[in-house]
């Protein structure tokens, strides 16, 4: 199968569902080193995606302001398993998540616990990633059971609907370009997460926590996206082009 063709059996659920059992994994085998070892995967799977955002605005000749963050996001969900909503254009843009697949999956296989640990350490370090200077606030996560998550986004404000639709319009512009699909993210997490537990756990253990998490992945997705994944893992994520 072409890897265009199986890419498209690929969405967030796979994303959320291999993130948690890496997790899962990592702490049945090594414990509280394996949950600091997660947490520092995730800090830098999420600085190198922003800093190929980074890369990209760059190119294009754009300041790495909070604006152009949200421009140069690396995915949309087109298939409207999330909702949010915007809560105030000014002083501050502020959005809310009031649905998340991510969630609901790790809900569904019952690994929210290093969901959690996802969303802590996730958008923070996406936004640094692009840019040290910025800064996320975040008042609440489905995750931890609040009712929606709050991003207040430090430095982003739209005088008018008309003004932060022009940015969104840009945005779509620019997704051929910076859209990136679940295959890739999915292999994007395996390979940072993999990469942390060789330097953190040594490699026998990075391995045995690998290959566990595969072997379960497998048995709920099949071996094709399974191949898929590893053979996607081998590239350079921070590569552009």
């Amino acid at each position: 199968m072409q890897r265009e063709d199986i890419a498209k059996d690929f969405y967030i659920e796979d994303h959320a569902l291999l993130y948690g059992l890496m997790g899962k994994h990592a702490e049945e085998l090594c414990g509280e080193k394996g949950i600091r070892a997660l947490e520092d995967a995730t800090v830098l799977y999420g600085r190198e995606r922003g800093l190929r955002m980074a890369m990209r605005a760059e190119k294009n000749g754009d300041e790495l302001s909070m604006r152009n963050y949200l421009i140069y996001g690396e995915w949309t969900d087109d298939r409207g398993f999330c909702s949010s909503r915007v809560a105030s254009l000014t002083p501050r843009y502020r959005t809310e998540s009031l649905r998340c697949e991510w969630c609901n999956t790790w809900d569904r296989y019952g690994l929210m616990k290093y969901g959690r640990i996802y969303c802590t350490y996730i958008d923070k370090n996406l936004v640094k990633g692009f840019n040290p200077q910025n800064e996320l606030l975040i008042d609440g996560s489905l995750s931890k059971g609040d009712p929606c998550c709050g991003f207040e986004w430090v430095g982003a404000d739209y005088k008018d609907e008309t003004e932060l639709k022009a940015d969104m319009k840009k945005k779509a512009e620019l997704s051929e370009s910076c859209v990136k699909d679940f295959l890739y993210h999915t292999a994007h997490v395996y390979s940072a997460l993999r990469r942390t537990f060789l330097l953190e756990l040594g490699l026998i253990r990075a391995e045995e926590i690998c290959d566990a998490a595969m072997k379960d992945y497998e048995e709920a997705s099949g071996p094709e996206k399974k191949d898929a994944i590893l053979k996607e893992a081998m590239q350079d994520f921070l590569s552009i082009c």
